[in-house]
């Protein structure tokens, strides 16, 4: 809209004595809209003074020191929108599992690991495919079916809970999944706990993608043994465990715990 796309500063700023004026040479004429849009950008620059002994720089205003940081940048988000503080820097990015199911986990919250229904709504699977699950073929293939509430799925986490000697009701989503399970064990028990969601939502998602990709039927309680042993080789590498205990840990994790 420029009459000149590079131009001096000096050329479009006029400084009297009590304000700046600014002249912007305009190639056409302004549509109303344009109009109004203009008159509160010149509302914006008639806000700022120059100051002769500061040289230009970039400042942040919400931060005291006027350089920008993400927690200011949260703040603001979270006072303007009125939400609560986000918990995933300690729900999901502070477990101590391996990196790629921390990501996969946070892809499972934001509704983006490839599901059917997601490939479906995203015109990515042919509409020839079936979008059932591949584990009951009764259900669409939604990321909170497959990995929570699929009659396949929920065999394998009600033998996790009789492992733990609990009794558990699975949330309806995944975010509610992953708050409830952070902090859903005592503190001695939540160091082994944390990660053992996280690695059976891991462990049902490759088996479906096995099934899928290689035409592999997945035993359930395999994948519940491999779930067991997966998580004691992560606590074993943390030094938390060592390695004459993998029985123990199979048969009662409590006593591991105390």
């Amino acid at each position: 809209m420029a009459w000149k796309r590079k131009n001096w500063i000096a050329t479009i700023l006029s400084i009297g004595a009590r304000q700046l004026g600014w002249y912007l040479h305009l190639a056409l004429p302004l549509s109303n809209f344009n109009f109004s849009k203009m008159q509160e950008l010149n509302v914006l620059l008639s806000k700022f003074r120059l100051v002769d002994s500061v040289g230009d720089h970039l400042t942040w205003a919400a931060s005291p020191i006027d350089s920008y940081s993400i927690a200011d940048a949260v703040k603001i988000l979270v006072q303007s929108s009125k939400i609560e503080a986000p918990m995933w820097p300690k729900v999901i990015w502070g477990n101590i599992v391996p990196s790629k199911i921390m990501v996969f986990h946070w892809l499972a919250i934001k509704n983006s690991i490839p599901v059917k229904d997601v490939l479906a709504k995203r015109k990515i699977l042919p509409s020839n495919v079936s979008t059932l699950c591949v584990w009951c073929m009764v259900e669409v293939e939604t990321i909170e079916h497959l990995l929570l509430h699929c009659k396949w799925s929920s065999c394998i986490w009600a033998d996790l809970f009789r492992w733990w000697n609990i009794r558990w009701i699975m949330p309806r989503s995944i975010i509610e999944f992953s708050f409830d399970w952070y902090y859903g064990m005592g503190i001695k028990a939540s160091k082994f706990w944390k990660m053992i969601g996280p690695a059976t939502i891991w462990a049902i998602w490759t088996a479906r993608n096995d099934v899928i990709f290689n035409g592999k039927l997945a035993c359930r309680s395999n994948v519940v043994r491999n779930t067991k042993l997966k998580v004691f080789l992560w606590a074993s590498n943390l030094k938390l465990v060592h390695g004459l205990q993998a029985y123990v840990w199979e048969q009662n994790p409590f006593l591991l715990c105390i």
